[in-house]
């Protein structure tokens, strides 16, 4: 049958030519030679595959760095059509240290009795470094917000630092009680303390510089106080907790230098 010739033939086209020994060793070597270049096509694919999840990562990592740090909403939001009471130094300064506080805070009154002094001695008053307190009363302080407004009702009339310090001073009192009036008017005449105490008990407007304030650090994603953030050339470098000052020292003539 043709079929059965056709098959035939084929079998025939398998048979090894005539004179033909199997060679185990070369056979072995294509083998192994075959093996390796699969292994060096696998070596490859992994090392660029990994290379390529790598690159991933960073371009993750640098996009809303980049995204946050831009200068229309970094430097631009620290800027005031008027000077604000709660500014010292230079507003022309390279850099600007802006400090996130709560008044019944135990470690910020420790940073505006050890650090902020050296701050302002060798850097705001120099003009090298523009201050912006911001106000940042946490839930957990029944009277911090209070606070805020005694200090924020002081400023118009030019005793911002005078009553913000006097507070801090002497949180372990009225952190207790409440009663941070008494310890304002130890520091304000009696005409001047008696026209803050009405602001403080009838001005809502008081709470205005405070909510911008809370805005900014949720912006800055701020959840702890103290923290300092370290504005120079369009970015934002957050500090958190009480630095020691050689440490602060260093990291600002750095950023300065640049």
């Amino acid at each position: 049958m043709d079929d059965e010739r056709w098959v035939d033939a084929r079998l025939e086209m398998l048979d090894p030519a005539a004179g033909w020994r199997p060679d185990a060793a070369q056979a072995l070597h294509r083998v192994r030679a075959r093996e390796r270049a699969v292994k060096t096509a696998r070596r490859r694919y992994i090392t660029v595959a990994a290379v390529a999840v790598s690159l991933a990562g960073v371009a993750m990592l640098v996009v809303p760095l980049r995204q946050k740090c831009t200068a229309a909403n970094c430097t631009d939001r620290t800027a005031s059509p008027a000077r604000s009471f709660k500014e010292s130094g230079a507003g022309t300064a390279a850099v600007t240290c802006e400090i996130y506080t709560d008044y019944q805070c135990p470690s910020c009154a420790r940073l505006y009795a050890q650090t902020i002094p050296l701050l302002m001695a060798q850097y705001v008053d120099t003009g090298k470094v523009r201050l912006l307190h911001r106000d940042l009363p946490l839930s957990a302080h029944a009277y911090a917000l209070l606070a805020a407004r005694y200090a924020n009702a002081a400023g118009p009339f030019g005793h911002y630092d005078a009553v913000m310090s006097q507070i801090f001073k002497t949180q372990a009192l009225w952190s207790v009680t409440g009663d941070i009036d008494s310890q304002v008017a130890r520091v304000l005449p009696p005409n001047l303390m008696d026209k803050v105490r009405d602001l403080v008990q009838h001005d809502p407007r008081l709470d205005d510089t405070v909510a911008a304030d809370v805005a900014m650090a949720r912006e800055d994603q701020i959840t702890e106080t103290p923290s300092l953030v370290i504005v120079s050339k369009g970015k934002r470098e957050v500090i958190a907790g009480v630095p020691d000052f050689t440490l602060l020292k260093s990291y600002l003539d750095r950023v300065l230098a640049k």
